[in-house]
């Protein structure tokens, strides 16, 4: 009788090919980072889509650092990432199962069919377990987009140690983040500058301004030693940063070349 998980397993390089290109159904793995992922918020998603998908999907999950050749294979290169497997076998992979070694039969190898990128919710994930079960459409990518504020009434968000990984690293859309504090006088010039450019690429990036005072953890975490610092953000990484008092114009070429 075949065994079906119901919980993620962990797997890495020496187990990929095993539990991910020859597991008997199609797989969810989802490539990670104790450094860059919410481990709770993630394994909370993962358990649960464990569950509902038992016997239907197998969830694979792998932390680079054990795993780099095979986050290299698949150019997973923003994190968390999912990558969605099914064999070439229209339906079910036969033959072979993790538990059975061996018992390889009339097996396709699984090959990968969709890819998606940040921190869902359970929610957000569904549709996507669902088309790799051929059971829904292929999900849009990127996460919703936000409805677009007004022209001339959109500000700067302010962030926090607590919400930058979701507003900043997890956004869908380049981002922009002005480092002040409110006893620096070049922020001040800066200010203004950053409040336009909140207008002028509303529901195309995320400008944001983080209080160095208020949230040390992240300024600590980007080496911010100076204010005002702007670093700007694509894919949940750091693409540029300025220093010091610079033009919009020069601001504004920057944040374009990221869209």
């Amino acid at each position: 009788m075949a065994h079906y998980y119901d919980t993620p397993i962990n797997a890495n390089d020496a187990s990929f090919e095993q539990l991910v290109l020859q597991a008997r159904i199609p797989v969810v793995a989802v490539f990670w980072s104790a450094r860059e992922t919410p481990r709770q918020q993630l394994n909370a998603v993962l358990e649960q889509t464990a569950r509902d998908y038992a016997g239907d999907v197998l969830v694979v999950k792998l932390d680079v650092t054990d795993a780099p050749q095979a986050q290299a294979r698949y150019n997973v290169d923003t994190l968390p990432q999912f990558l969605f497997f099914r064999s070439d076998k229209k339906g079910k992979r036969s033959g072979f199962h993790p538990d059975k070694k061996g018992k390889r039969g009339g097996f396709h190898q699984g090959s990968l069919v969709a890819r998606a990128r940040g921190m869902p919710s359970t929610e957000m994930l569904r549709p996507w377990v669902e088309y790799l079960l051929e059971r829904g459409p292929k999900p849009a990518t990127g996460k919703p987009r936000r409805e677009e504020p007004a022209p001339g009434k959109a500000h700067p968000l302010a962030v926090t140690d607590a919400d930058f990984q979701r507003a900043v690293l997890g956004a869908d859309a380049p981002a922009l983040v002005d480092f002040w504090a409110a006893w620096c006088g070049p922020c001040r010039m800066v200010a203004p500058l950053v409040e336009q450019l909140a207008q002028e690429f509303a529901g195309r990036a995320v400008i944001a301004k983080l209080d160095v005072d208020a949230n040390p953890v992240t300024a600590q975490r980007y080496g911010v030693q100076s204010i005002p610092t702007l670093i700007l953000f694509r894919n949940g990484r750091e693409a540029e940063r300025v220093v010091g008092v610079q033009p919009i114009h020069v601001l504004r070429q920057k944040l374009e070349a990221l869209l």
